[in-house]
């Protein structure tokens, strides 16, 4: 079956995507691509906004409640349509919908060929070290119930150190695996194929079709989305940040709301500004709720909307009781964003990533889309060259847009990898931790509007002067376009993805050598139910992989990620477990916590450091425990000390 596995899930998902964010695009009056694209926004604003009632109301985690709020959202949306507030975008002409169609299906298949090709096998995990908690997460929500990122967080911190974490990507992940039966990481793949190939995709074509207007424009979009090797591939292989992904690729159609709202682009007069605001109320709750770093990408890039838009307002509106609003109405939206850059900071201690380059080398990496993997994406480069030519000759506000949000993108990245001033790096770029990768993710996202502009504009006109040389009929002009893109999908990623794409591949094998788990371990771990009872903990050096027993085994463990609080009784039996037979108060404390198993893979552990917990070591000559199971170097052990076993 190999990745065909992933089906099943991968459909689950984008009917959870349908029927919860789907229905309530299609009663506000999106259609077409506006509606595609909106569904797995609102979907995760309905997830996340469930997962929070939960919480407070202590109930279990269950898709019904998420379809109990989608309810509610959709009669209060039917009523306000009832009462003549009427909203219906305007349908594309056929040949033009067509084409979409085509487009975003070509992107998918890629995108799709390109995440299985990382991927590498159905159950395979990324080796990396934030992927202890996000696998972890998703067993803590289906074992607790405890789906609001107000609780997600005990898990590791259970005395409340941790109060808010993103928790829609894990809330929604368990839902598929409630529904599928799949393993946990059988989901988690094909949930990353979907955000990938389809919710990526879809939006940016709809943010370009919405700044450039025109079907060139659309599907050169979704050739770009599957050729930029910093998404979503990067987010894939950093980290790994599944969260910050699914934020960022919906950030697209909150992008494209906010712009129809103030009237900017091709999607403004399809619905009045209200239907507007309210997309954008229905998607960015669930973009921040998916990852923070993802709202403040669109905090960031809102910035070229609302100055386009206010520059317009300056000039129609000459009168100066008009011109001082808009001047208090601009300057509170810049304090607003000021302050939510203060608040939407994670501690300090997480944003001390240093400088890599100078401003030099980063302007190069900009300049040749090379950022992270190393490679010269010729034909995205040249794409931005084309596309600030047609932005500087045409001068309409999308064009303009366009380019700033390039230009956006640009600064950021340059700011956090090479900026020599702290306190103005941290300023700008705090909310991303400081982290370059993260940035160059963001960039990614950012540059699409205008490769596709350039693109898109210089292939309209090569056909416009095919048609006024009368060289073939439609139908070979129309089959000369389609060749054209299909070629698209093949060069243009050249030679950038396939080198992106292998560098990803190395996180996700499992071998000897892996960096998280190896392949003796993970054969162990999946072996776990048949040695260890449900209701006992395995201790173990989380650093080394042992924590996965919970996700992959589905046993509980003593440690359920690398970065936990430490209990007094966990760090007694960290600290002394091999000494149990001479200190009475490891036995209390491994009775207190339930800790009857060990797991001992080595002193490997996934950043190539070393964390020993003394407690935990030559356990075989400790006379506290005995061997239950072993597959290479990798150890299950029984505590037998103190009567435990």
């Amino acid at each position: 079956m190999g990745m065909l596995e992933l089906l099943w899930p991968a459909a689950v998902l984008v009917v959870l995507y349908a029927a919860l964010g789907g229905s309530l695009a299609w009663l506000i009056g999106l259609r077409g691509l506006w509606a595609v694209a909106a569904a797995p926004a609102f979907a995760t604003t309905v997830i996340g906004g469930a997962s929070v009632v939960a919480g407070w109301l202590g109930l279990g985690w269950s898709v019904l409640l998420c379809i109990a709020e989608a309810i509610v959202i959709g009669v209060v949306v039917f009523i306000i349509r009832r009462h003549g507030l009427r909203a219906v975008t305007s349908p594309q002409p056929s040949a033009s919908r067509w084409w979409t169609i085509g487009a975003a299906v070509g992107a998918a298949i890629i995108i799709t060929a390109q995440t299985a090709a990382v991927i590498g096998a159905p159950e395979a995990i990324s080796q990396t070290f934030d992927n202890v908690f996000h696998l972890n997460a998703i067993r803590y929500i289906l074992d607790t119930g405890a789906a609001s990122p107000l609780k997600l967080g005990h898990m590791t911190s259970p005395n409340g150190g941790v109060p808010f974490y993103p928790s829609v990507w894990h809330a929604t992940a368990g839902i598929v695996v409630q529904f599928t039966g799949a393993s946990i990481p059988a989901v988690v793949n094909a949930q990353t194929i979907v955000i990938s190939a389809l919710v990526w995709p879809v939006g940016a074509m709809l943010l370009a079709r919405v700044l450039g207007g025109g079907t060139a424009i659309t599907v050169s979009a979704a050739i770009v989305s599957a050729s930029v090797p910093m998404f979503p591939l990067l987010p894939m292989d950093y980290g790994v940040l599944y969260p910050f992904q699914l934020a960022l690729a919906t950030v697209p159609l909150a992008l494209a709301a906010t712009a129809s709202a103030l009237g900017i682009g091709s999607g403004a007069r399809d619905l009045a500004p209200g239907w507007w605001i309210l997309v954008i109320a229905g998607a960015l709750p669930g973009v921040a709720l998916a990852h923070p770093g993802g709202f403040v990408a669109w905090l960031a890039l809102s910035v070229p909307l609302v100055a386009v838009f206010a520059v317009r307002l300056w000039r129609t509106r000459r009168g100066v009781g008009s011109r001082l609003l808009l001047a208090i109405a601009v300057a509170a939206y810049l304090g607003t964003g000021v302050l939510l850059l203060k608040v939407l900071r994670p501690p300090l201690p997480t944003r001390l990533w240093p400088t890599a380059l100078t401003p030099g080398q980063a302007a190069v990496e900009v300049v040749q889309v090379s950022m992270f993997y190393g490679t010269v994406a010729i034909g995205l480069a040249a794409s931005v060259v084309l596309g600030v030519a047609w932005a500087v000759r045409r001068r309409t506000a999308g064009a303009i847009i366009a380019l700033a949000f390039w230009a956006v993108g640009a600064l950021l990245f340059v700011v956090v990898i090479a900026s020599p001033f702290g306190a103005l790096r941290d300023a700008l770029t705090g909310s991303w931790y400081n982290n370059w990768p993260r940035l160059a993710a963001l960039f990614g996202v950012a540059l699409v509007p205008l490769t596709a502009l350039g693109l898109g504009s210089s292939a309209a006109a090569i056909g416009e002067w095919w048609a006024r040389r009368r060289l073939g009929g439609g139908q070979a002009r129309s089959l000369v376009a389609g060749l054209a893109a299909a070629l698209g999908f093949v060069v243009l990623p050249l030679p950038a993805m396939p080198a992106a794409v292998q560098q990803a591949h190395g996180r996700f094998l499992l071998d000897a050598s892996s960096a998280l788990v190896s392949a003796d371990e993970m054969a162990l771990l999946q072996r776990l139910p048949g040695h260890v009872p449900k209701d006992a903990v395995i201790a173990g050096n989380p650093y080394t992989g042992t924590a996965l027993a919970y996700a992959i085994g589905g046993r509980r463990v003593l440690m359920p990620h690398i970065l936990v609080d430490v209990s007094d009784d966990a760090a007694i039996v960290n600290d002394h477990l091999a000494d149990a037979a001479t200190m009475p108060d490891v036995c209390e404390a491994a009775d207190d916590l339930d800790v009857h198993f060990v797991l001992d893979f080595g002193e490997r552990e996934v950043h190539n450091g070393s964390h020993p917990l003394p407690g935990l070591e030559d356990l075989a000559a400790s006379g506290a425990v005995r061997l239950v199971d072993s597959e290479g170097d990798a150890r299950l052990y029984e505590v037998t000390a103190c009567g435990l076993g």
